[in-house]
């Protein structure tokens, strides 16, 4: 145990380091900068309930700059190690192969989670300083900023499984598409309802059931009217994330030898 923490710990810092030279982070900090700007700047001119529009804009902006950044280094943190053969070197090593994906992720996690904390206290300064009154700061928002890197972390899970089989744009299109499609699962399972056909509501309500459902980590009108939120919701969270990474790694991990042989 201590042998594989080891290793998987040596490999994350060196994917950390990796990341942190690379120019994406900071693009992507600059975007998300832009959108946060335009947002406050879209809320001063607006005349109703410019306080949400900035709320609910921000963590948009947020969402989708955490997700590009998850879906971009997920896709192409194994790319590198081909390109350069360091996989090689490292797994003749008496490493593993899921030790090796579970440090790569862990790197991933660790730039994830850094880029949420400095997004969300860029974010939380822009709420202070251009916010009319004091009630946007409830406990839901400080736990929906909290589920941001905890979805980009499974976006960063799902890219790295596509990108153990596929390339790396192959991976980013297909991460994309079960994210917009695993944020509107409550639409695909009304769909599955309202279907006529049973084969037709048979494969909408497995694929409804199989398919990640990202609507775990967004509480939409509960943070934007500050409603509290029972522990259940959270718990259920972050079950879900950790449940979907350990397969979606497990499977990168499997997929990653066969890829060898």
């Amino acid at each position: 145990m201590l042998r594989t923490l080891s290793i998987c710990g040596a490999i994350s810092r060196v994917t950390f380091s990796e990341i942190l030279r690379d120019k994406v982070l900071y693009g992507a900090l600059v975007i998300c900068a832009l959108l946060l700007g335009f947002g406050a700047l879209l809320s001063r001119v607006s005349f109703v309930k410019p306080d949400r529009i900035l709320l609910d804009y921000g963590l948009l902006a947020l969402a989708v700059t955490s997700g590009f950044l998850a879906t971009l280094a997920g896709a192409v943190v194994l790319l590198r190690e081909f390109e350069r053969r360091t996989v090689f070197i490292a797994l003749a090593r008496p490493i593993s192969r899921l030790e090796f994906v579970v440090g790569k992720f862990l790197g991933v996690a660790g730039v994830l989670f850094l880029n949420a904390v400095v997004l969300s206290l860029g974010f939380l300064g822009i709420l202070k300083f251009f916010a009319v009154d004091g009630g946007l700061f409830s406990p839901t928002l400080f736990e929906a900023l909290f589920l941001l890197p905890l979805q980009a972390c499974v976006l960063a899970a799902l890219a790295l499984f596509f990108a153990s089989f596929s390339t790396p744009s192959l991976s980013i299109l297909m991460t994309l598409g079960l994210y917009l499609v695993g944020v509107n699962l409550s639409h695909l399972r009304f769909l599955a309802q309202k279907a006529q056909d049973p084969v037709e509501r048979a494969v909408l309500e497995t694929l409804a059931l199989v398919l990640p459902n990202f609507e775990h980590f967004n509480w939409g009108l509960r943070v934007s009217y500050g409603l509290p939120v029972p522990a259940t919701y959270l718990a259920t969270a972050l079950s879900y994330a950790f449940i979907w990474i350990a397969l979606l790694l497990m499977g990168a991990g499997m997929c990653l030898e066969g890829r060898e042989n």
